[in-house]
């Protein structure tokens, strides 16, 4: 917070005090919306609008009305980059103010948003930003809720070339150096201001309250990092315990599936060595069998010829192939 002498206009303290001053604050808007207004009635200063409680509320600067219209004016000096969403809501909160239960929607005022911004809001180094609704289709055709919404941009390069009282205005809120009757009365209200040991007590509990708000946001925040970071750190360990078990299913799914493959493989050689086996068995009692039977045969051969008695022993035997003992065990 700003020490209490560095306070100009266009901090939001100063600038609500002295907007205070109906003349300077009728001016302001006369000059601002190039209009005349007879007189000003003050809704309130740094008026807090909250729907219903637990909704978002808002803190409007300087709000004020005539007899037909409503006007929201706001000092900005830093660049949040939500702008147009934050003048939807101030304008939707406004309506919701203004239209009392079972009032019919016509009672509606024209309610103007003005914003006063140090900084270009849409960098397009316009002086002033109008925003005016059409129809799509018809772009000749305007639509019209009577709301408006109008941004001066006191960084625009046309400002420093602008001799108009406007101009004259806009450039004392930057440079605090008066050039006409209207800004040395708004220099002498500020000083008036700075003087008054009332708001200057009053800024000072109005910082408390900030460093008390702000201390709540940064709880807040602080929370939300926390349960953020939490939560990462929670998703990663259970990541990694989701990726470890991951694994173990993972490996004993694939022991399990190379043993079932390892033992039809194994099965698999066995099946075959055992044929082998078989066949080679087979072989040798195939061939057992045909030499015994080749030997019955031998043998039979040599009975009958021994039966005819015709060739010697020695004979018979060359002729069916057989050692002259067995011919000899025959006889």
């Amino acid at each position: 917070m700003k020490p209490w002498n560095e306070l100009k206009i266009t901090d939001d303290f100063i600038f609500c005090k002295v907007m205070q001053n109906e003349s300077i604050c009728r001016q302001m808007l006369e000059l601002l919306l190039s209009i005349k207004i007879d007189r000003l009635e003050y809704i309130h200063n740094q008026y807090a609008i909250a729907p219903d409680y637990g909704s978002h509320s808002i803190r409007l600067d300087v709000y004020v009305r005539d007899s037909n219209k409503i006007y929201d004016i706001e000092i900005q000096t830093t660049d949040k980059h939500n702008l147009e969403k934050r003048v939807r809501y101030y304008q939707a909160l406004m309506d919701i103010d203004q239209l009392e239960r079972s009032m019919d929607y016509r009672h509606l005022k024209e309610s103007y948003v003005i914003f006063i911004c140090t900084f270009d809001p849409f960098n397009h180094d316009s002086l002033i930003y109008t925003v005016k609704q059409n129809f799509l289709e018809r772009p000749d055709k305007s639509y019209d809720d009577n709301t408006r919404k109008v941004f001066y941009n006191l960084n625009a390069s046309e400002l420093k070339r602008e001799d108009s009282r406007l101009g004259t205005f806009l450039r004392y809120l930057i440079t605090n150096d008066p050039e006409d009757v209207f800004t040395k009365q708004i220099s002498k209200e500020v000083e008036s201001v700075k003087h008054s040991t009332k708001w200057r007590k009053e800024y000072m509990t109005v910082g408390e309250w900030i460093r008390e708000e702000v201390e709540k946001e940064v709880a807040i925040e602080v929370d939300k990092r926390v349960a953020v970071e939490l939560e990462k750190e929670v998703n990663k360990k259970v990541a990694t315990e989701v990726e470890k078990q991951v694994a173990i299913k993972l490996e004993k799914e694939v022991n399990k599936k190379v043993a079932i493959e390892l033992e039809k493989e194994v099965n698999k050689k066995v099946a075959i060595e055992l044929e082998k086996q078989v066949a080679v068995e087979l072989d040798k009692q195939v061939a057992l069998e045909v030499k015994n039977q080749l030997h019955a045969q031998q043998l039979q051969n040599a009975r009958n010829l021994l039966a005819m008695n015709v060739l010697t022993t020695e004979q018979i035997a060359q002729a069916v192939e057989l050692p002259v003992e067995e011919i000899m065990a025959l006889k």
